[in-house]
């Protein structure tokens, strides 16, 4: 009678076993991404959503049935000569994840690498190689649209670059692209009720800096104030109400650098510690500078110490390499 139940028993899990497979090829269900799925991402958008938000651990978040783009990219981010797929799932505008994958030794599937982050809405994904190591750095164009105290659109560039010690992502570049917000005045107690208008938009192009054999990003921006001749206090005027009242094109270069390992505008000292810092964004170029009540924001820049700390410093606590007074790291024209 033993000997019987045993039998039964394996016949039991052979079928169970067989069921099983049998159920994942009939629902298509699958743990891993293959070269077949992401040639039709449209065709197997749910599927992809599925395995990404898995394998980065948002499955709690977002259902894969939410997902209403998935885009694949391609570059050497791993710098073992062959080609990750960076893949953006989309959820809405406000809602982007971003995932690197790289090629397993079958050559027919992808072995996830990393989470990139949140985005909001991913417009394109490019890639600039580091000479020497075959490495390239991933640029992120992310475009926000978001109310903050005013009605604002803004893009931005966000660079990364695989760090394999600690086998992540590390952001190396963040500046904004481009924006446009329009506020009226009434909401700050001490300005006119007006509406009043600030819009930037930017040129990015590959640049060469001497003494610098590494990747750098010019970026040109046009930006201007306007204001509105319009008495509606409660509604967004019309586009042709605005005249422009100032105006200027600022010009900056990011280069890279190997020791700070990311995208900087120069080295400055601080005048406290003879400490070499590293400017990598100065707020004198942004375009909230134009209006007079937010003029005192351009006197700082923000820093990176050796240290790998960031802080936001008055531009008049540092000097330059040489020891003269510090200098703005751009120039524009009206």
């Amino acid at each position: 009678m033993g000997k019987i139940l045993k039998k039964w028993g394996i016949v039991i899990c052979v079928a169970f076993a067989v069921f099983a497979v049998f159920t994942i090829k009939i629902y298509g269900v699958s743990e891993t991404l293959t070269t077949e799925m992401l040639s039709d991402t449209e065709k197997n958008r749910e599927e992809i959503a599925r395995i990404v938000l898995n394998d980065t651990g948002r499955n709690a978040v977002f259902e894969p049935q939410e997902a209403v783009k998935v885009t694949v990219y391609e570059g050497d981010l791993l710098g073992n000569g062959q080609q990750q797929a960076v893949i953006a799932v989309s959820f809405g505008l406000k809602n982007t994840v971003l995932a690197v994958y790289t090629k397993d030794k079958t050559g027919d599937g992808y072995t996830y690498v990393s989470d990139v982050g949140d985005f909001f809405d991913v417009r394109n994904v490019f890639f600039l190689p580091l000479t020497g190591d075959g490495t390239n750095i991933m640029i992120v164009r992310e475009y926000a649209n978001q109310t903050i105290g005013s009605f604002e659109r803004s893009s931005f560039l966000k660079g990364y670059i695989w760090d394999e010690e600690n086998e992540t992502f590390q952001n190396v570049l963040s500046i904004p692209e481009g924006i446009e917000v329009i506020w009226n005045g009434r909401w700050d107690n001490a300005q006119e009720e007006r509406w009043q208008k600030i819009e930037e938009r930017s040129e990015a192009s590959t640049a060469e800096v001497e003494n610098n054999d590494g990747p750098a990003l010019k970026l040109v921006q046009y930006q201007a104030y306007k204001i509105s001749d319009s008495t509606d206090t409660e509604n967004i005027p019309d586009d042709s109400t605005f005249q422009t009242t100032k105006n200027r094109v600022v010009n900056q270069i990011y280069y890279w650098d190997n020791d700070w390992r990311r995208f900087i505008l120069s080295e400055k000292k601080d005048k406290a510690t003879g400490e070499t810092v590293a400017v990598i964004e100065d707020f004198s170029a942004s375009p909230y500078v134009l209006v007079e009540e937010y003029g005192n924001m351009g006197n700082n820049v923000v820093i990176q110490r050796q240290s790998g700390t960031i802080e936001v410093v008055p531009i008049n606590t540092l000097l330059e390499i040489d020891g003269t007074e510090a200098q703005s790291t751009f120039f524009s024209y009206q």
